[in-house]
């Protein structure tokens, strides 16, 4: 009986040895109340270090995000070895409650990451990861697929559909995905016209603030705060068949060299692309307002700040 007892007892002392092995999360990682925030902290360093790696694995079990990230790292081989197998099988746990989780999926199998280039499963990914909103690039991807005729029959209706569902947020390559499929003669409805020309006046009003800031920049070394001009007002006018606005003063500063530098800094602007005219219309007018007081914006700021007090 004693035998026995010291075969228990030995190997009870064995377990609590063994368990006192294994690495334990931080208390950081204990008490996080966002964990995936945490997890996504620890991947951006450009060294992780293991006990960054036993908090994200800890995390990983119950958060989705940090999941994620554990994938990416086997994915990249970041902190921990690489292994593609691992990164799928932690992808696709993540995609049964998450689908933008398969944009990864999507990602190795368009590229041919662990195993051959598969168009077919890469536009099958991002067709089920587009269910989750906000994913532009993933918008992009699956439209430019469709486009080409890659991973699946050509299909320019559901690009269409994909590129303005990227055009959301803006984005240029959006755009240029659209004016692709307008010259290629995809049909748009009346909706989605308007749409197109909604991120025309968008990209246009983008671009023009890019130039009314180096104008204002350049100004502030030919005029000074105590004697500013009025500010300039420069139409830019746009006609079918040129990118190249023709440029006049809408209102002027009063004074003609400044009228001249403020159009020397438009002289490189160019429209983003063509809109859909409406029936009638010839031409389309921007105008830009460039302030010509000589100030720089933080001049300005407190200036305005004590017009208020």
């Amino acid at each position: 009986m004693e035998a026995v007892m010291n075969k228990v007892v030995a190997s009870l002392a064995l377990f609590v040895l063994l368990a006192g092995c294994q690495p334990m999360p931080s208390k950081e990682a204990l008490t996080s109340p966002v964990p995936g925030y945490l997890c996504m902290t620890y991947f951006d360093y450009a060294y992780i270090s293991p006990e960054q790696v036993t908090d994200i694995v800890y995390l990983s079990k119950s958060d989705n995000a940090c999941k994620m990230v554990l994938g990416k790292m086997y994915e990249r081989g970041h902190g921990v070895p690489q292994d593609i197998a691992k990164a799928k099988d932690l992808y696709q746990t993540v995609a049964r409650v998450s689908p933008i989780a398969y944009s990864r999926l999507g990602v190795l199998a368009e590229e041919g990451i662990g195993g051959p280039v598969d168009l077919v499963a890469a536009r099958d990914f991002y067709q089920r990861a587009t269910k989750d909103p906000g994913t532009t690039d993933i918008e992009l991807k699956l439209a430019g697929l469709m486009e080409n005729g890659k991973g699946g029959p050509q299909d320019l209706q559901g690009a269409l559909k994909h590129y303005f569902n990227a055009s959301k947020t803006g984005s240029t390559e959006a755009w240029k995905g659209l004016e692709r499929l307008r010259s290629k003669g995809v049909v748009m409805t009346t909706e989605e016209q308007q749409v197109y020309n909604n991120l025309f006046v968008g990209l246009v009003q983008r671009g023009l603030r890019k130039h009314m800031e180096a104008t204002e920049k350049t100004l502030e070394k030919v005029t000074t705060p105590t004697q500013p001009g009025k500010p300039v007002q420069v139409q830019l006018e746009y006609t079918p068949g040129t990118l190249v606005p023709t440029l006049s003063i809408y209102a002027s500063s009063g004074d003609s060299v400044i009228d001249q530098k403020v159009m020397q800094g438009f002289s490189d602007y160019r429209f983003p692309g063509d809109p859909i005219m409406p029936q009638g219309q010839k031409n389309y007018l921007a105008v830009a307002y460039v302030r010509t007081d000589g100030m720089t914006p933080m001049e300005r700021f407190y200036q305005d700040r004590k017009k208020t007090q």
